[in-house]
């Protein structure tokens, strides 16, 4: 029997506050061809973490969810899509109907992005024979408002099948019906499962639990209990398939089981050209970085106050130096004393920076960020503190006939990398956009 959807090791946390929320703890689920696997449990077990992570809505966090030999975490989001629309169908508790659109032009609605393109295909009849099958032909050009809660569930249902998935997700198809429709879906997707549909549905109805093939139940994120409820429904052969087995040539049923296994099947051809995402961040932004980072070492030999550098103030000090204008000769200082930063802290942020851009490039975007964030900010305060040091009180004098100091070129090269950094570290983190998965680390 093939697999469909192997799930392996799946660990999906979810942050609330300071507090990491394990959704899914190495979770190992198998769903085979012509499998109806129930899945029960209490609420917040993970039920609907798990649907969705066999239906590439989300990522693990860890561990893998195989989709068709394809690994989910290492898909790119046009990818997912393209799975979601070619192979998987999804029904949900509260129907998610279009209310402007008729029971038929809502059935329609996924085939409008059907990954495969079929023009031939007549999305319409196909639609109108969908709700034939689940018993709404006579409602197809209502709106949702005119339908009762199971004919509204029975048109998300027949949208779910519009193109012709492998598999059906469902989460809590019978949570808002009563006991007569609910018993109607169950019928039904007893009936699509006898026909050959893989499906999973996640329920709290134990009538529809009991029909299924398999049974797992999960608690705190865990797999618990497993159990077989019924054989899963031998699939229909197809004509060809029949009209061979009549022939005396074919009866040697061992040479056929002797044969090699097939190969792993091609990428389809409907699948977008790049269908993985890449295993580095982007080398332009990680390299930006770390040229802001070698641009912010480099200042620290720069002149900081007149021609002396951020390197040569630290034969004074290590981290600041107080300096007062002033005779040198005679030593009679006047004015309040300075304290002025050395190079050493330019040169530790440029260092920073430059394990920044090494972090986006291993796709740590999210601590690149904020590495960037805090640098540029730590920088700018620097810069701009010894730069009102040196003007408000190393500065010229002419009541006094003391020329001063004037601040070195260093401190503005310094300000302005510490600015460009703030603002590299706002555009990456703003740039995540929502996360399907995983963890703040992906690119």
């Amino acid at each position: 029997m093939n697999e469909i959807v192997d799930v392996a090791g799946a660990v999906r946390t979810f942050q609330r506050g300071a507090e990491e929320v394990r959704a899914l703890d190495g979770v190992d689920l198998a769903v085979e061809q012509g499998d109806f696997l129930a899945v029960v449990g209490p609420s917040g077990s993970g039920k609907t973490t798990l649907l969705n992570l066999i239906g590439c809505v989300d990522r693990p966090t860890s561990g893998t969810v195989t989709v068709h030999g394809m690994q989910t975490e290492d898909l790119t989001d046009r990818a997912l899509a393209t799975i979601r629309s070619t192979t998987m169908g999804f029904v949900f508790q509260h129907f998610l109907l279009m209310p402007t659109l008729t029971a038929k032009e809502n059935v329609m609605v996924p085939g409008r992005f059907y990954a495969k393109r079929d023009r031939d295909r007549d999305l319409e009849a196909r639609a109108k024979k969908l709700l034939d099958t689940v018993g709404l032909a006579a409602r197809a050009d209502h709106l949702p408002r005119e339908l009762s809660g199971g004919e509204m569930q029975r048109v998300a249902l027949a949208r779910a099948l519009i193109n012709e998935p492998e598999i059906l997700l469902a989460d809590e198809p019978t949570g808002n019906l009563d006991t007569v429709s609910a018993d109607e879906i169950a019928r039904i997707f007893r009936e699509l499962n006898d026909a050959g549909l893989t499906i999973v549905v996640v329920t709290h109805n134990l009538e529809l639990a009991a029909s299924a093939t398999r049974g797992i139940k999960l608690r705190d994120g865990k797999i618990t209990e497993q159990e077989e409820l019924r054989p899963v429904p031998a699939r229909p052969a197809a004509p060809l398939q029949v009209e061979r087995a009549s022939e005396p040539e074919a009866a040697a049923a061992p040479e056929v089981e002797a044969q090699p296994e097939p190969e792993a099947p091609a990428v389809p051809e409907y699948m977008p050209q790049t269908i993985t995402r890449r295993k580095w961040g982007s080398p332009a932004v990680s390299g930006g970085l770390g040229l802001l980072g070698v641009v912010m070492c480099a200042t620290a030999f720069m002149p900081f106050l007149s021609e002396r550098s951020g390197f040569g103030l630290m034969s004074d000090g290590f981290f600041t130096v107080t300096l007062r204008k002033g005779n040198e000769l005679t030593r009679v200082f006047f004015g309040s004393p300075a304290s002025v930063f050395t190079g050493i802290w330019p040169f530790v942020l440029g260092l920073l920076l430059i394990a920044a851009g090494a972090l986006y490039l291993f796709r740590r975007r999210r601590t690149s960020g904020w590495i960037s964030i805090l640098t540029g900010a730590l920088g700018a305060v620097l810069a701009v503190t010894n730069l009102l040091m040196v003007y408000a009180r190393l500065g010229a004098d002419a009541s006094r006939g003391y020329a001063g100091m004037s601040p070195g070129y260093g401190l503005w090269v310094m300000l302005g990398v510490s600015i460009a950094s703030l603002a590299a570290g706002v555009v990456i983190l703003a740039a995540r956009g929502p996360r399907p998965a995983g963890a703040d680390e992906q690119a």
